[in-house]
């Protein structure tokens, strides 16, 4: 049985892996989910990488669960970012806004909301309650239009 050679004056060790928290956890967890959808894992091996996530506490737990599968992977701490390509901004998944969440289901009721009150509200001209229809079909279909490019660039 052979001694573990101690480190020679002079000569860097190598650093230690940086331990990782929580977040990169559940982005290594939602990685794990995103290549379990494409049918890359299957169940068995998928609990088996998920329980191996949720145990790691440096990066380099994390790195053989990643090794065999393409991109989606899990951003390290001390790991060089991915370099952009020229003329292309890098790919980022934003939220969608409140107008983009909640546009559609706020357009489809605004015709049912102009004539509750059309006849509800005792105003001369109560017609003008009509012109929220249109209005509202302005405002949600500019927030719809951005949601439908971010989609076309993923």
């Amino acid at each position: 049985m052979s001694e573990p050679v101690p480190p020679q004056p002079g000569r860097p060790s190598d650093p230690p892996s940086p331990r990782i928290g929580t977040a990169d956890r559940e982005a290594a967890m939602a990685a794990l989910d995103a290549h379990l959808e494409a049918g890359r894992l299957d169940a068995e091996e998928y609990g088996e990488r998920s329980a191996r996530a949720a145990e790691a506490r440096t990066a380099d737990d994390l790195v053989p669960l990643f090794a065999d599968l393409p991109q989606p992977h899990p951003p390290l701490p001390g790991e060089t970012p991915a370099v952009a390509t020229p003329g292309r901004a890098p790919a980022t998944r934003r939220e969608p806004g409140v107008l983009a969440r909640y546009g559609p289901a706020i357009s489809g009721a605004l015709p049912i909301i102009a004539l509750v009150l059309f006849f509800t509200v005792p105003i001369p001209n109560a017609w003008v309650f009509f012109l929220l229809i249109p209005l509202g079909g302005a405002l949600f279909a500019s927030s719809r239009r951005n949601g439908s490019d971010e989609r076309d660039e993923r």
